[in-house]
């Protein structure tokens, strides 16, 4: 089984002694999903940390309306769950889906928590993880206080230009908080500025 992504981002933050890894992958699966196949739906048990080897999913929350409100996307060396759900042992609140075809490695969150207080090293390495998350949410809260669309959408290409090319504009539109047809125009003003830009560049 391919557990070297995962090994190799654990590396990137602390080290772990070659039996601790060894230990960690035997508690480590592969799970497989298909292109609009759900790994978790609204009010299921998602009681399990997921890494993504390959492919892409979405994290969305459905409102009283059924209106979809994207939340998080992850691509390849990204982790993904409900962590409502795994945090308090309770339903989940979101949907996660692929948006291609996905290979991930998952551990259940009762392997994890028992593993963690065995490996300090790696309880190290999960709170830097999710100090991460939540300083990106932050600067997201952030930015929809403080931006305009069209510096919001700029800085999403620029911080994360392999979402802008993999994940379909409508999903996009609902992460940044615009209606498709607003996102539609911001996208066409940012495109006509980097042909202008090419253009000028020539010269």
């Amino acid at each position: 089984m391919d557990f070297q992504g995962i090994l190799s981002t654990i590396r990137r933050h602390v080290k772990l002694t070659e039996e601790e890894e060894h230990k960690l992958c035997d508690l480590l699966s592969i799970k497989q999903l298909k292109r609009k196949e759900f790994l978790v739906r609204g009010g299921e048990d998602a009681r399990h940390e997921y890494y993504v080897n390959k492919g892409c999913l979405r994290t969305y929350y459905l409102d009283k309306k059924g209106m979809e409100h994207n939340i998080y996307f992850a691509v390849e060396g990204y982790w993904v769950s409900d962590i409502y759900s795994r945090t308090f042992n309770t339903a989940a609140l979101c949907n996660i889906v692929a948006v291609e075809d996905c290979e991930l490695v998952h551990i259940s969150n009762l392997a994890l928590e028992s593993f963690l207080k065995e490996i300090p090293a790696l309880e190290r390495f999960f709170r830097i993880s999710y100090q991460n998350s939540l300083a990106t949410h932050h600067i997201k809260t952030i930015q929809l206080l403080s931006m305009t669309g069209c510096e919001r959408y700029n800085y999403f290409r620029a911080k994360y230009p392999e979402f802008d090319k993999r994940i379909p504009q409508k999903h996009i539109a609902s992460y940044l908080g615009f209606t498709p047809e607003f996102f539609n125009t911001i996208r066409s003003k940012a495109i006509r500025s980097d042909n202008n830009g090419m253009v000028a560049g020539r010269f």
